[in-house]
């Protein structure tokens, strides 16, 4: 890991000059407050860099991706008064409609788009929203931090670690303000909870546990649909090949696309760079960002559920640092624990003196007798959307770096990806294909997992079965395809 992503301060971001830093070495005081109160907001950003903001100018903002979480988003924007969406963009119509009809309801003016490009052209943004699936989020922010917009993108960061190298570059590059989806970090009971393992109130800490799991039915999210007719005619308006972008491009199927999309491994790892992403994102901030894993191994498989996805219904998955050990553990079916309680989401840091669980609604502290022992804790849940765009904002203003800035996304997303790469290297299929040249088989594998060790100045799997190893690096930096690149323009056909 080079210096630079190691780098996980306050330090700020470095953004050309800011408007208020023109204004004042100008030293033309009438000047300013002139451009200020009498220019229009477009002629106003052409004096001024476009990117950095006065106290009391409104954010202009665009958004890619307008599905669930991207309407939620905007409707986080839109209870503020210091934000102003002035674009959207979908590739799917009901969804970008379904926006306008938000927005429309605050501002009639804005624009609406097909293809994330286009909404990029508009110099008057300042800031873009990316709420993408998953295998968009990388392209999208190369491309928005080339052109200097600041950036709030959905978790998980990317979809191959290939993927996060180029975007941590991009964002460094181009003196972005960088801020990820992990809004659990701008949590009050969550920077408690962490405060506490810091601070070693539990005592010693060599153990954490994460855990997501869900209630589903044996027959998943079913097969999907096929006809591509249906959904690529106006009322729809899908496209399908653009939507598919840079991986292997397959049939058309309906859980491949909307939400279904992140249990197939092309454009997703499942549930461990879904909730994942949330919840091994908080163990590690608690245990040290500084750390890396050395050894990695994932056991699991599609045991039970019936349905088309290809990633695991069954997932365990355990990273040993150098003086803790970190797991992840997912079931589709059956989310009851050992007490017979129904728990989707949890984390559990065990220390010497006591254990502290934390979660959405809250903390909670157990003692435990020896050693010195501590005191029982219990600490309700507050806002956590909220507050972390209210982070971003002060960011944008400030030049700060976000409490989920592109280091830390970059640092958790990688380490939920060595999971996926150590279950997709021991891969085995019910078919008898195999994984080859980079490329999984259009078919879930019926089991899988490896043990890999991890190499942290190469930043590659290095140890463990030979062809699991080659396996796990290249899915880690499987190559773009169908025209696309990481390296710009982006586009090559």
């Amino acid at each position: 890991m080079s210096d630079a992503e190691k780098n996980n301060g306050n330090a700020k971001q470095e953004k050309h000059i800011d408007r208020r830093s023109f204004i004042k070495a100008a030293g033309a005081g009438a000047f300013a407050g002139f451009a200020a109160k009498k220019a229009h907001a477009s002629v106003y950003k052409s004096i001024l860099p476009s990117t950095v903001l006065g106290a009391n100018e409104k954010i202009l903002t665009g958004h890619i991706g307008t599905g669930g979480m991207g309407r939620a988003n905007l409707g986080f924007v839109l209870q503020r008064d210091d934000i102003q969406p002035i674009a959207l963009c979908d590739i799917f119509t009901r969804n970008l409609e379904r926006g306008a009809q938000m927005v429309s309801q605050k501002f009639p003016e804005f624009s609406k788009h097909k293809d994330f490009r286009e909404l990029l052209e508009n110099k008057d943004i300042d800031a873009v929203v990316i709420a993408t699936s998953d295998h968009w989020h990388c392209l999208c922010t190369l491309h928005a931090a080339d052109a200097g917009k600041d950036i709030y993108c959905e978790k998980p960061l990317c979809t191959t670690i290939a993927e996060g190298h180029a975007m941590v570059d991009a964002v460094k590059r181009n003196n972005i303000v960088f801020q990820g989806g992990n809004m659990q970090r701008s949590g009050k009971h969550f920077q408690e909870a962490v405060q506490l393992v810091w601070d070693k109130y539990i005592g010693d800490v060599a153990r954490v546990e994460t855990w997501s799991h869900d209630n589903n039915n044996l027959d998943g999210i079913g097969m999907g649909e096929t006809d591509l007719a249906k959904y690529e005619a106006p009322d729809y308006g899908i496209d399908w090949e653009f939507h598919q972008g840079w991986v292997e491009h397959r049939p058309f199927n309906t859980n491949r696309w909307i939400y279904n999309f992140r249990w197939f491994l092309e454009y997703s790892g499942g549930k461990i760079t879904d909730w994942g992403a949330h919840l091994i994102d908080i163990a590690l901030w608690g245990m040290g960002e500084q750390k890396q894993p050395r050894r990695i191994s994932a056991q699991g498989g599609k045991y039970l559920i019936k349905d088309n996805r290809t990633t695991p219904d069954t997932l365990e998955v355990a990273w040993e640092f150098e003086d803790y050990l970190l797991t992840f553990s997912n079931r589709v079916w059956n989310p009851q624990l050992l007490e017979g309680t129904q728990s989707d989401h949890g984390i559990v840091f065990y220390g010497t003196k006591g254990l502290l669980r934390v979660d959405r609604g809250g903390y909670e502290v157990i003692p435990f007798p020896n050693n010195g022992g501590c005191e029982a804790k219990k600490v309700t849940g507050g806002q956590l959307n909220e507050l972390h765009w209210q982070n971003f904002v002060d960011c944008l203003k400030s030049r700060e770096k976000p409490i989920s800035n592109i280091d830390v996304l970059h640092n958790t997303t990688r380490v939920c990806h060595m999971g996926t790469c150590a279950y997709v290297a021991g891969a085995r299929f019910a078919s008898g294909a195999a994984f080859k040249d980079g490329q999984l088989p259009d078919e879930a594998p019926a089991s899988g997992g490896s043990m890999l060790e991890w190499d942290d100045a190469t930043q590659k799997f290095v140890g463990g079965a030979p062809e699991a190893v080659e396996i796990a690096n290249q899915w880690a930096y499987r190559e773009y395809k169908n025209g696309w690149s990481l390296k710009a323009p982006y586009r090559t056909a």
